[in-house]
């Protein structure tokens, strides 16, 4: 795939992930405001953030691990700069081989007021079990946050 097409790839994906203008509306309290990130972490569609994650670890089996640090959130981006992201995920990942299989086995959506490490906001993580070539089983972690502009964004993609 080359760049123009991996771009367009990683910009569909974006586009798939984003909110539905529902929570759009200006809430008339501060107390629905802090609801709307909320709502929208419950009402996100759990089969679009499977498939999401799911071209997420594609790009990251195709060797396009530095074009998903390209797209994720200002909140991953802060954490880690793009050579450390690119060079850790790939050196995790290459000892593994191919990808046999991938099966996810869990969704979930949560919101948080904040902490040191994490920002306020909506959060969703999406894991799946992974059989690599010659039979090694292997765990991912795909994570999403809802940024304020209404569009979920990978925050962290962890390999165990």
């Amino acid at each position: 795939m080359n760049t123009k097409h991996a771009s367009s790839a990683l910009a569909a994906l974006l586009a798939t992930l984003a909110v539905l203008p529902a929570f759009a509306q200006q809430p008339s309290k501060p107390a629905q405001q802090a609801e709307r990130p909320a709502a929208a972490a419950r009402d996100m569609d759990p089969n679009t953030l499977v498939n999401g994650a799911l071209q997420i670890a594609q790009l990251v089996d195709s060797g396009k691990t530095g074009e998903v640090w390209d797209g994720a959130s200002a909140v991953a981006k802060k954490s880690v700069d793009r050579k450390k992201f690119v060079d850790g995920i790939d050196a995790q990942r290459k000892p593994r081989g191919a990808v046999a299989g991938r099966r996810w086995t869990s969704v979930n959506r949560h919101f948080t007021q904040g902490t040191k490490e994490l920002p306020a906001g909506a959060y969703a993580n999406v894991e799946f079990d992974t059989l690599y070539a010659g039979n090694k089983v292997g765990h991912e972690l795909v994570s999403f946050r809802l940024d304020e502009d209404g569009t979920w964004r990978l925050s962290g993609y962890v390999i165990k």
